[in-house]
């Protein structure tokens, strides 16, 4: 690694050694990472990489590069070092309060802005439970603008970060910001919603020991293990459904992929909802479910 400070280095240079070092780290995606460290570096885009491929980095660029790319063959998420990740075509603020916004949970969100066009709600309302970085909150106040929302979450400093995407998105108008614990009180002032979303903590004290480690060892563990079989969470969004659904209101929640599907659906429709609706990802994974009740 000493090397790299050794002679001058140009993008091009550092692209190539720099891919073949994390590749050896065992990166998944080294060119892909490689490039997002050098956009961060450079404050360029991908293709201005590309068509200045010769230009060369001062000191000062590669030695933050090289900060940055210790950090990341060490382990650390590419998101947490740079401090932002996409969502929905946004750029989110993160650090390691919160949860990496994730490409699969986008699915929740293009399903509900499908639903926001097929039902006649007036000024609908939407609350998302446990919104960490506020991904899903902001991007539905972003792309369904004329909706209100709630964002609501036990730690103060993922709520903070939420602030910061929302004012970064120009939505805050837009978004309450509520600190609460949904396990321990059953007192919304802003109920009833049309609509409740939550990417909730549901890995299983088990599973959570076969997840990666990068996930392991950087995501905040309270935000990805509730205890128990993980189930902890759907089981009282099915309590409060009374207290934060509007009659003809829809739960939507993400779950952990095909084997926790049976498990969530047999909690909803055992508790009176009879309209069930799995979400698929990209992957043909079960990565959701809309729950609500028939009205005649």
């Amino acid at each position: 690694m000493e090397t790299i400070s050794q002679k001058t280095w140009r993008v091009i240079d550092v692209l190539k050694w720099s891919r073949e070092y994390l590749s050896q780290k065992g990166v998944e995606s080294p060119q892909v990472e490689v490039e997002w460290l050098l956009r961060e570096i450079l404050n360029c885009s991908r293709m201005d990489i590309y068509l200045n491929y010769d230009r060369p980095l001062s000191p000062a660029e590669l030695a933050d590069f090289k900060k940055m790319l210790i950090e990341r063959a060490n382990g650390k998420p590419v998101q947490y070092i740079v401090g932002k990740a996409e969502f929905m075509g946004l750029e989110m603020k993160v650090t390691p309060d919160v949860l990496i916004p994730r490409c699969d949970t986008e699915v929740i969100v293009e399903t509900i802005l499908s639903l926001l066009k097929n039902r006649k709600w007036d000024k609908p309302r939407i609350l998302d439970i446990g919104t960490g970085s506020g991904a899903i909150a902001v991007s539905l106040a972003v792309l369904a603008p004329e909706c209100s929302v709630v964002a609501c979450d036990i730690n103060p400093k993922a709520l903070e970060i939420t602030r910061e995407n929302a004012r970064k998105h120009a939505v805050s108008e837009r978004i309450e910001f509520i600190l609460q614990d949904v396990l321990k009180t059953d007192k919304f002032p802003s109920a009833p919603f049309q609509i409740v979303v939550s990417n909730p903590p549901y890995v299983s004290e088990k599973m959570y020991d076969e997840l990666p480690t990068i996930v392991r060892n950087y995501e905040p563990k309270n935000a990805l293990m509730p205890g128990g079989d993980g189930l902890k969470f759907y089981h009282r969004f099915v309590e409060l459904s009374g207290v934060l659904l509007t009659s003809n209101g829809v739960l939507a929640v993400e779950i952990g992929g095909n084997y926790q599907e049976t498990a969530v659906q047999s909690i909803f429709s055992g508790n009176g909802f009879d309209q069930l609706t799995v979400i698929k990802d990209l992957q043909g994974q079960s990565r959701g479910i809309l729950a609500e009740r028939k009205h005649e």
